[in-house]
């Protein structure tokens, strides 16, 4: 990404999660997840979520005849909202914010034997997200691997890759606390722990908040580098001007998804009105 070294000063490279059939890197657990549920027999699942991960579990078990039951906040944006519906899963609106949604989708998967896909709940989300890990060490020896994060099961999954590649580098969490232009990480949860926790401490890595305007400002930077991507998968390189790096670093920033299935949300985040 030759605009984001430039600006950072820094070799930087992207790891484009964006080409997945659903546009994010959820699909990467979804594929784990419903390769387990078939061999299993399951007819249910159930998932919380504030987008991404209810479009693609919802894809996938459309496509295996599995039934989706999809749990969201009650204030999700309509353009999202739209995405999950295309693929017809069951879907229950929760007064609150996600953590709400989770809870009720935790209780509501245990009463009507649905299996949980929850962060935290399945071994297979982190299963498929280390392929991001191992795909990234096949090619690379970075410095730095960034990733979004909101419960962590990206990062964590992420770093399991590497472990398995038998590969050293540094995690780094990029999080933000409270968010309008990045809701899918915005709250920074920490569920999938004590993976999230093991995987900072393992690779001597760290946590770094972002604000609305420095991923603003990324997804510009991105978007001269040919990439339109959501608030989210912005975060990854607006986060790096705080890692204070040694020059001549090199980085991978997971690109988790892209900017074209939300156009309302892709509108506000290239404004400029946060800066």
């Amino acid at each position: 990404m030759s605009k984001c070294s430039e600006s950072i000063g820094c070799e930087v490279y992207g790891k484009l999660e964006i080409y997945n059939p659903t546009g994010s890197h959820k699909d990467r657990e979804s594929e784990e997840i419903i390769r387990h549920a078939v061999q299993e027999g399951v007819r249910g699942l159930a998932i919380a979520s504030t987008g991404n991960a209810a479009v693609s579990l919802a894809a996938y078990s459309y496509l295996s005849g599995i039934k989706c039951h999809v749990y969201l906040p009650e204030d999700i944006a309509q353009d999202r909202l739209a995405q999950i519906e295309a693929y017809h899963p069951v879907i229950r609106l929760i007064p609150g914010k996600y953590q709400k949604a989770i809870e009720e989708c935790n209780r509501e998967a245990k009463r009507r034997g649905l299996l949980n896909c929850n962060p935290g709940m399945r071994p297979e989300k982190l299963r498929g997200d280390s392929h991001i890990g191992a795909e990234i060490a096949g090619h690379l020896s970075p410095d730095y691997v960034v990733c979004p994060t909101n419960n962590g099961t990206l990062v964590a999954g992420v770093w399991l890759g590497f472990k398995r590649a038998d590969k050293k580098t540094r995690m780094v969490a990029a999080v933000a606390t409270e968010s309008r232009l990045a809701t899918a990480i915005a709250g920074f949860h920490r569920i999938e722990e004590p993976a999230l926790s093991k995987c900072i401490k393992e690779s001597e890595g760290k946590v770094v908040e972002v604000s609305d305007g420095e991923i603003a400002k990324a997804a510009r930077l991105l978007m001269s580098d040919g990439m339109i991507v959501e608030g989210a998968a912005a975060a990854a390189v607006a986060c790096l001007h705080s890692l204070d790096l040694p020059r001549r670093s090199t980085i991978c920033c997971v690109i988790t998804g892209s900017g074209l299935k939300f156009p309302k949300a892709l509108r506000e985040l290239l404004s400029g009105a946060t800066l």
